[in-house]
């Protein structure tokens, strides 16, 4: 087992995570030149300072340091000469302060790290999209070292098993991911952060995640959709010759990172799984209470319907002692993509002995969404009229 965690730039953080099976720790500025898959208004605040001491103490305990460079639109800057020549500057400024390797979420950019730093290990990010062997044995011929599977594959092992007969290179598979499986919003959620984690940009929340949001308030099935792989399952993982587990968090605190680490190092969490998986759709939840309270403008009382649609998401969670010792094998057995959820069932099955929170089950009800003209408001800072 080979765990890649998620930094919360606490040295604690890696110092609790000394003696667990960590091969690296990941994490990128708040802001940077390129941006990356997550928005600037999660992440903790940390300058170059900070991220060197924090690179030093990882080596210290023996972890490599992956940094992020996984956005996955530029807006056309890569089109500007000057502007990859910023990119291959900060790159080697990187090499110099010690990262280990580099994520990224744009195909050219493998050749790119390549060119500036020949030994750098260089990853795709799960952003890419990557489900298929084709897709995988082309990545590994540009040059990539290690492919993070996108999560939508975690439970489809014909293709697992094909796509780790097709490649040498090492595979990444996320752990702990709870969106909404096969989302409408996926490609478009992939993309907005990109430009909300770059210099100068203003923080906001995503519009997709109220989709994400919506969907597990209304229907207590969708939570075991979701992709995530408990820590009891690594193991039919590893006999189809996977052992890089990523989990994912770099929104959350020490506490929380440091606990999820432990559950799959232990290979076993005998409480909550919203404990240890993302569950990010807690804050649309928050900001639409927030926008509501505020009273202020033409959009407080739609605000308020949304926060009402979901409120079952606050309490909602998953015992893992209602789900069955035997609930992966059900997919080995089983495709996904060839079976609808109303000709199966087997997750609402499920769902119904483990889920707490939400009692609805409405398969494929959509979520009540904030229309455009509320997009707005899910800036958290207002731009400045005279920049």
């Amino acid at each position: 087992m080979r765990l890649v965690v998620a930094t919360s730039w606490d040295d604690e953080l890696l110092r609790g995570l000394a003696g667990l099976p960590v091969h690296t720790v990941f994490g990128k500025l708040q802001r940077d030149l390129v941006g990356g898959g997550r928005p600037s208004s999660i992440l903790p605040a940390v300058d170059w300072s900070d991220m060197v001491r924090h690179i030093a103490l990882a080596h210290d305990l023996g972890f490599c340091f992956n940094y992020l460079w996984n956005a996955t639109s530029l807006a056309d800057a890569e089109y500007s000469p000057s502007y990859v020549v910023e990119m291959e500057e900060q790159l080697r400024r990187l090499v110099d302060i010690g990262i280990d390797g580099l994520v990224v979420g744009l195909p050219w950019m493998i050749g790119l790290a390549k060119q500036v730093a020949p030994d750098l290990d260089v990853t795709v990010s799960s952003l890419i999209d990557v489900v298929s062997p084709r897709e995988a044995k082309q990545f590994e011929a540009m040059g990539a070292d290690a492919i993070v599977l996108h999560h939508a594959v975690n439970r489809d092992f014909q293709v697992l098993a094909e796509i780790r007969a097709s490649v040498r290179c090492d595979l990444e598979l996320i752990v702990n991911n709870s969106c909404v499986y096969q989302c409408p919003y996926s490609n478009c959620h992939h993309v907005s952060p990109s430009f909300h984690s770059r210099t100068h940009s203003l923080p906001l929340l995503e519009y997709e995640l109220f989709w994400c949001a919506g969907r597990h308030s209304r229907d207590g099935a969708e939570i075991i959709r979701s992709r995530w792989i408990r820590p009891e399952d690594l193991r039919v993982y590893e006999e189809r010759g996977y052992d890089r587990f990523k989990i994912a968090g770099r929104g959350r605190d020490t506490a929380w990172l440091l606990r999820a680490a432990r559950a799959y190092a232990a290979r076993s969490y005998p409480g909550d799984l919203a404990d240890i998986i993302s569950m990010s759709q807690h804050a649309p939840l928050r900001l639409a209470r927030q926008r509501a309270a505020e009273g202020q403008g033409r959009h407080a009382g739609e605000w308020a319907a949304i926060a009402e649609d979901l409120a079952p998401v606050e309490h909602l969670g998953v015992d893992n002692r209602g789900i069955p010792e035997d609930f992966i094998q059900f997919f080995t057995a089983h495709d996904c993509n060839t079976l609808s959820c109303r000709t199966c069932g087997y997750c609402e099955q499920v769902a119904k002995k483990a889920v707490r929170g939400v009692r609805t089950w409405e398969r494929d009800a959509a979520p009540r969404m904030p229309s455009p003209h509320m997009f707005g408001d899910l800036l958290l800072e207002k731009p400045d009229p005279t920049a």
